[in-house]
């Protein structure tokens, strides 16, 4: 577990997990039933005297160690990627084992969505999804 346990938002087992902000939602759905943890880095984690870049939430699955780093945008999404990026160099040594996941979920449709930068982003991290509005998934 990445975080203390008693700091996750959702039950070890749940089967659903939602992250919403800025009418944007992500959905996760734990079929497995794995140890899942739902952790609000934004304000929680991080508080909001702490005036570091970082990303709204992380969700875990500590069963099959993936780490979903999640940024619920409007529609700046070149913001949305140095937000995950900090997070994850932040916690970087506790990541070791786990396979990074970054999910980036915004409202409004943007040009910037083919820009370098989220190339570049792409490449990096091979699993990353961009969605608007709203991302649903099984974990």
């Amino acid at each position: 577990m990445l975080f203390e346990s008693e700091k996750s938002l959702c039950k070890l087992n749940d089967k659903i997990i939602v992250c919403r902000e800025n009418q944007s939602e992500y959905r996760a759905e734990n079929v497995a039933l794995d140890n899942v943890y739902k952790f609000k880095i934004d304000g929680d984690i991080l508080s909001v005297s702490d005036s570091s870049v970082r990303c709204d939430y992380l969700v875990e699955n500590e069963t099959k160690k993936h780490a979903y780093f999640i940024e619920l945008k409007g529609s700046d999404i070149t913001h949305a990627i140095e937000q995950i990026e900090a997070t994850i160099n932040k916690y970087k040594g506790k990541l070791t084992l786990y396979e990074i996941k970054p999910r980036i979920i915004y409202k409004n449709n943007t040009h910037d969505i083919k820009n370098s930068k989220v190339r570049q982003f792409k490449s990096k991290y091979k699993s990353v999804v961009f969605k608007t509005n709203m991302y649903s998934e099984k974990i």
